[in-house]
């Protein structure tokens, strides 16, 4: 766990994005615990299973932009932090603040349809879809019409700028 909370810290400004996955049904106050006890900022998802099946715990998969699987094995060996910063080095790297200019909505945070927040800024607007920049600097597409009325009321407001 040590290690993944350092490369996160390192890396996550560079693209990297982790997501654990708790097998064991080990229980939410426990998870929340260990994460707290670690300072770890990234996402634990519960009970995973399939497609893939892992040999050994702890075990990593690493996929690159593009959804490829590019790494399967133990993070702890001298292979994955290698795999990690290869597939990161061509990620465009922006800041994540927002100085730069040329965002058409500061980062803030945006509530979907089902009140979901999300903080990002928005880059891009077109027609029925805009571009979110996240904290990251990792941009997404994103439908217009799934956020909430009143934000899809500000975009449709800004695109008509």
């Amino acid at each position: 766990m040590p290690h993944l909370v350092k490369m996160d810290k390192k890396m996550s400004k560079k693209g990297l994005s982790i997501i654990a996955a708790e097998s064991q049904n080990t229980g939410e106050a426990k998870i929340k615990g260990i994460l707290d006890e670690h300072k770890a900022e990234f996402t634990v998802t519960r009970q995973v299973r399939g497609p893939l099946s892992s040999r050994g715990i702890p075990h990593a998969y690493v996929f690159d932009v593009e959804g490829q699987l590019i790494f399967n094995g133990s993070p702890g060996g001298e292979d994955f932090e290698k795999v990690v910063k290869n597939a990161l080095k061509d990620y465009e790297d922006e800041p994540a603040d927002d100085k730069k200019g040329g965002d058409l909505f500061r980062q803030r945070t945006w509530t979907n349809s089902e009140g979901q927040p999300l903080v990002a800024a928005v880059t891009e607007i077109d027609g029925d879809k805009l571009t979110f920049r996240l904290k990251n600097g990792r941009k997404i597409p994103y439908e217009i019409s799934k956020l909430s009325e009143e934000d899809q009321k500000m975009i449709q407001e800004k695109a008509a700028e």
